[in-house]
């Protein structure tokens, strides 16, 4: 049962990473969950098992996109695409709950109208997909992410799995890649990226699917979940490996600096030793949670730190960062909560880059039903970094517990009540 837990959960993880399932708006039926999830076991629990990540991780997905299109929405129309969103729901569920009733066996029709909802929801991510990368740019503010190099000047909006080739006013665009070089610490390092303009679509661009027509660049910055969906899990049409184009020509002008939207409020609360930041931008309402470590040779400038992303539903993303040290493995991260130690967490994600590392865990199930749990019961958290993965020597590092729940409900309800604490 270990290793099929394991193997459903590889196959269910680019869907996570990518924002979207590898499915064609024009056809989504060709993917379909339930064969996947019969070709890994003939086990009834084991395939129903599969296809609820799988549903988990779609409306995810789903949720994901639409705080995205939303940002960009007046109220009225806000209040028409959510009701759209609630009415989608309400006929996906009549829609496929009528199978328990039509099929026979009671097992066979339970995966009959599980598949329904998988596949129904494929339709409506395929369709806001669409909707994102025909939009032409109406909304006026384009975010995604941006490459730049020798023979890159390619934006992908968050959601979409269509890229733009830059141009535009020479020096708008010259000052975009200018900001890239200045932040990015790689070759083609994939940066998040904010954009005043519109989308053009046109064939003349090997491999992409028009023009970003740009006017103004408002952000310019290392990507995180809490922004959009990182472009992970690399293919041939990544951004960073996409087919050599020629770049737009344009002169390189004095790096300026870019300065993000001030958010509409911010809420700040200690709870013993851990702080809330509570952030209102538009119709998105998040809170980041943080503590900080203490242990051997721990300097304001090295200290550790776990930070928690909470969204609405009480989504949780988590982020420890290890400033002015290099950790190539999540093997080498060995956790703890009080007594109770749980070893290294597979499945997280590793970022190295001139700062530190950061480790990004934000396996959905993972938090929800193991890790919070074990945070919120708990009094100690302690984090060990080993030298080698056979090696018990390390760095130890010790933070508090108590306080995480009163964050998280202050938290919570500044999300649920749209910030009307």
């Amino acid at each position: 049962m270990q290793s099929l837990t394991k193997v459903i959960t590889a196959f269910l993880m680019p869907a996570a990473l990518w924002l979207v399932p590898q499915v064609s708006f024009a056809q989504p039926q060709d993917y379909n969950v339930l064969q996947e999830c019969m070709k890994l076991s003939s086990d009834d629990v084991d395939i129903n098992n599969c296809i609820d990540n799988y549903l988990d991780l779609m409306d995810d997905n789903i949720q994901d996109i639409t705080e995205y299109i939303a940002r960009d929405l007046d109220d009225a129309s806000l209040n028409q695409f959510q009701l759209s969103q609630q009415a989608f729901f309400d006929y996906r569920k009549q829609n496929c709950l009528w199978y328990l009733e039509f099929s026979s066996p009671q097992a066979v029709a339970e995966k009959i109208a599980k598949n329904c909802l998988a596949k129904m929801s494929q339709y409506r991510l395929a369709e806001l997909q669409s909707l994102i990368a025909t939009d032409q740019g109406k909304a006026n503010t384009l975010r995604g992410f941006y490459v730049y190099g020798a023979s890159r000047n390619s934006f992908q909006p968050c959601g979409s799995d269509q890229r733009y080739w830059v141009v535009g006013d020479n020096e708008q665009v010259g000052q975009l890649q200018q900001d890239y070089l200045n932040q990015s610490t790689a070759s083609l390092q994939v940066l998040y990226a904010e954009l005043r303009g519109s989308i053009v679509p046109n064939q003349d661009y090997p491999e992409h699917s028009g023009e970003v027509r740009l006017t103004a660049v408002t952000m310019l910055s290392p990507p995180s979940d809490s922004q959009c969906r990182l472009p992970k899990g690399a293919t041939a049409n990544t951004l960073a490996t996409l087919p050599e184009v020629k770049p737009a020509a344009v002169p390189e002008p004095e790096p300026v600096v870019q300065t993000p939207d001030e958010p509409e409020q911010l809420l700040r609360a200690y709870f013993g030793e851990w702080l809330a930041e509570c952030k209102q931008n538009k119709s998105s309402f998040t809170c980041e949670l943080a503590v900080s470590f203490t242990g051997d040779g721990v300097t304001d400038e090295n200290r550790p730190e776990l930070r928690m992303s909470r969204r609405a539903s009480k989504r949780t993303l988590l982020y420890m960062k290890f400033p002015d040290r290099e950790v190539d493995s999540p093997a080498k991260i060995r956790w703890r909560v009080d007594n109770f130690a749980f070893g290294d967490i597979v499945g997280s994600e590793i970022r190295v880059d001139e700062a530190g590392t950061q480790q990004l865990v934000h396996e959905k199930k993972f938090l929800r039903d193991d890790l919070m749990p074990l945070f919120i019961k708990g009094t100690e958290l302690g984090v060990e970094v080993l030298v080698d993965v056979d090696d018990d020597r390390g760095e130890r590092f010790e933070a508090s517990l108590k306080g995480l729940t009163r964050a998280l409900n202050f938290a919570d309800d500044f999300i649920a009540s749209g910030g009307k604490l």
